[in-house]
């Protein structure tokens, strides 16, 4: 009897760990000294994507661009992230590091080479997964970037050879597979794909990058990952509209992690946005300095990229440079903190500087995660943990124990044949998330 519970007692905790949601957390390899391996909260994610090899290479084999660190670093990490069982995966490619991705993928000879370095890769160090982070295909995004109308396709005939070779060389343990993607799903001849379901068998999870929805390149201000989308705005998308899309294309909402910004975007306006309250305002093309970290920078890989500043702002830095205070409400010199009830997000402006910043906290955070919770999604994904404080992971980690009891229209989450009728841009009750969230009204 005794042996029989413990095998019952073993399942169910097999059962657990597998049931529970995903908080998956990028992590930079360019830090360096700046964010030691030691300092990572390994406890709070269920795991980590290593990033970037980058694929730029006309070989077609995945690069570091400092090797030495990568073998000072990552042994070290993989040991103490499984150690808290968390998983590290290698996240290949990048906004900067998708150059060859296209190319690759047209040829069976071009995708065993990615497919065999990622195999061997993974037994050198123990990771437990591929990260492809190819964001773009069949669109281009960064200049040097080729990319081909059959792209999307090409994609799916890596993951199939890329599944089969992983379950082949660990036949023991299950392998990961999973990709960053855009708003939209992929894109075939005419457009987005309104069926992606033939993709699903082969990852396992899919990252939905629901930030960078509004920037300096745009001549108006505007959320950088707003919950929703305001109407008759220049830019549609929102973290509400990516998760239906993906869902309306066939990905099971288990297969979803949907992403979560650990940092702000700066904008400097032409107007005194106090004087409107909008997020919406005529601004200046071209991102102003962010916060300290932010310097001057260059695309290696690709002279055809502007250089610049970036104007990102890591919420660490929001906090310690003193732009907002405790309460996470007041505000330092010069800066007023507002809140914009239709992107549940807050943003900050200087009216002296005409600088705008636009960032997400524990209340928006919240919100994301609440509504994760309420679509049944198979958690969330940051970028990026070195840009936190430890406020923000705070508030992601709730989704362990979040139920879904504060959904809009129904007090419950929906199940697959009610989401016709599931109104997932109807308000969320903020207190009921948590009575801390008082303190911001």
């Amino acid at each position: 009897m005794l042996y029989l519970a413990l095998i019952s007692l073993s399942i169910w905790a097999v059962s657990l760990c597998e049931a529970s949601s995903k908080v998956i957390g990028y992590l930079p390899n360019w830090l360096y000294a700046n964010y030691p391996v030691e300092k990572i909260p390994y406890e709070k994610y269920t795991h980590l994507n290593y990033a970037f090899a980058v694929e730029n290479s006309p070989n077609f084999l995945p690069a570091f661009t400092d090797d030495w660190a990568i073998e000072s670093a990552l042994p070290k990490i993989i040991q103490l992230a499984h150690k808290a069982n968390t998983k590290v995966l290698l996240s290949v490619g990048g906004w900067t590091g998708s150059q060859m991705f296209s190319p690759m993928v047209t040829t069976h000879e071009g995708r065993k080479k990615f497919i065999d370095w990622n195999l061997d890769f993974i037994k050198k160090y123990n990771t437990d997964g591929v990260d492809i982070d190819w964001e773009y295909p069949a669109k281009g995004a960064a200049a040097c970037n080729k990319f081909t109308p059959g792209d999307s396709q090409h994609l799916l005939s890596l993951l199939k050879e890329l599944r089969a070779a992983l379950d082949q060389k660990f036949p023991k343990e299950r392998k990961l597979i999973s990709m960053a993607v855009h708003v939209e799903p992929f894109v075939g001849k005419n457009g987005p794909m309104k069926n992606v379901s033939a993709f699903v068998p082969y990852f396992d999870h899919i990252n939905i990058m629901t930030y960078d929805i509004n920037g300096a390149w745009a001549s108006v201000t505007g959320p950088n990952a707003p919950f929703k989308a305001e109407p008759g705005r220049p830019e549609v998308y929102s973290y509400t509209s990516a998760i239906q899309a993906w869902k309306n294309a066939g990905v099971p909402a288990e297969k979803i992690t949907a992403g979560l910004a650990f940092y702000g975007r700066s904008i400097k306006a032409k107007v005194d946005m106090s004087l409107h309250k909008s997020q919406y305002q005529p601004s200046e093309v071209g991102a102003p300095k962010g916060d300290s970290d932010d310097a001057w920078w260059s695309d290696p890989y690709c002279p055809k990229d502007g250089a610049g500043v970036s104007g990102i702002w890591k919420w660490s830095n929001i906090r310690s440079e003193g732009l907002l205070k405790s309460d996470l409400v007041s505000t330092g010199k010069g800066w007023t903190r507002y809140w914009d009830n239709v992107s549940q997000t807050p943003w900050l402006f200087n009216p002296s500087t005409k600088i705008y910043i636009s960032y997400d906290d524990p209340r928006s955070l919240g919100v994301k995660v609440q509504h994760a919770v309420c679509e049944g999604l198979g958690g969330v994904m940051i970028w990026d943990i070195h840009q936190d404080n430890g406020e923000l992971i705070r508030a992601v980690e709730k989704i362990h124990t979040l139920k879904p009891n504060n959904c809009p229209s129904k007090n419950r989450a929906p199940r697959p044949q009610e989401v016709s009728d599931y109104d997932p841009l109807a308000e969320y009750d903020i207190d009921a998330l948590d009575p801390s969230y008082e303190r911001f009204q």
